[in-house]
Formats: structure tokens, C-alpha cells, sequence
């Protein structure tokens, strides 16, 4: 079928033909799109048709409902003025997600607090050599965190460092769902508090 006319790419490997192929390759063929794509390099995974009408329909979204900009501005990081690190903030957000989403709460929990950091380091316009826990002891003082949080922070802070084998190897403090869970909830916490 011509993709041109009808909207719909054909399957190489059965001949099927959808608006977008992944799904179908996955479950039909038990192969990933990447392995689509290697053996059949001149193909495409989305007709330009289906393309066009998500990209209209995530447009209307935009339009019919105004906390929508809100909503992805906390994944953007729109509210850092230094252009340079809120793409760096957005790529570590999504690894986060995607760390906790797999269970590994290692990962996470240094991304988490990576982002905690910088945030707060950029929010309340300190030295670029200051420290996590100046940049804590200060967002404590303006009511940026909570106190309960402050706490919190202090402990997962120390598990960041746990980057280090050896130091996790000799302090032997348990790196588990909960504190990746409670930072990814600070972590929203904060996102959403300077949002524009």
C-alpha cells in the first residue's frame, strides 16, 4: 500500500498494513522496532498521516486546557534561568522516572538528588561551589523544604554518595524502594513549587 495515500505503512515481514508499526512488531513479530529498522533500513515506524494527527491532537490539548503547559513545564524545568543545565535537569528527570519505574532505586536516588541539588543551588542564586548542604541549610531557613523533608534530604544525601562502592561497602545502610520513592516525591515537591 502507498503510505501517501492511505495514511498506513505495510509490515515488511507479513504485509499488514497500520498507522504505526511498533506495537505490531513487538507483540506480532517478537522483535523491537530497532531490529525493525536494522533489517529493513528504508523503512518507516509511523506513516507522516498518524504522525501529523498525534502531534495535532497533543497541539488541541495545549489549547483546550491551560494547566496542560503547566503540567509539562514541571518536566522542562522552565523555571531555571540557566538554559545551559535545564536540558541536563530534564534528561537526568526522565532517567529518574525511568530508574524508579524499573526498581532500581540505586540510580534514582542519585538522580533524584543530582536534580534536588541543582535546583536548589539555581533557585536561591548560590556560588556554583556551594555545597548540597549549604543549599539545604538555606532552603530549610526560607521554607523552600519543609522540615521534615530537610531531614529526609540530609539522610538521602548521604546515600548519593554511595556512588561510591566502597563507602556503601563500609557503612552497609540500606539503599531501598522507600528513600528512592521519597526522593522522587521531594523532588516533585520542589518542581512544583517554581513552576511557572
Amino acid at each position: 500500500m502507498d503510505t501517501k495515500e492511505t495514511g498506513r505503512i505495510r509490515c515488511k515481514i507479513c504485509g499488514k498494513s497500520f498507522h504505526a508499526l511498533a506495537t505490531h512488531i513487538i507483540r506480532s513479530h517478537k522483535m523491537i522496532p530497532a531490529e525493525y529498522l536494522k533489517r529493513f533500513p528504508d523503512s518507516a515506524l509511523t506513516s507522516d498521516e498518524y504522525r501529523k494527527k498525534v502531534s495535532n491532537t497533543v497541539k488541541n490539548r495545549f489549547i483546550k486546557d491551560p494547566t496542560m503547559r503547566q503540567k509539562v513545564a514541571s518536566r522542562t524545568f522552565d523555571f531555571i534561568t540557566n538554559k545551559k543545565l535545564a536540558p541536563l535537569l530534564q534528561r537526568d528527570y526522565k532517567s529518574a522516572k525511568s530508574c524508579l519505574k524499573s526498581e532500581l532505586w540505586k540510580p534514582c536516588i542519585i538522580l533524584y538528588a543530582s536534580i534536588i541539588e541543582a535546583v536548589l543551588i539555581e533557585i536561591l542564586k548560590l556560588n556554583k561551589k556551594a555545597t548540597f548542604a549549604n543549599a539545604l541549610e538555606l532552603a530549610w531557613k526560607k521554607k523552600i523544604i519543609s522540615e521534615q523533608d530537610y531531614h529526609k534530604i540530609h539522610i538521602v544525601r548521604d546515600l548519593r554518595n554511595y556512588v561510591h562502592l566502597h563507602k556503601e561497602l563500609e557503612e552497609k545502610k540500606e539503599i531501598n524502594e522507600y528513600w528512592a520513592r521519597t526522593f522522587s516525591d521531594i523532588c516533585e515537591s520542589i518542581i512544583q513549587r517554581f513552576k511557572k
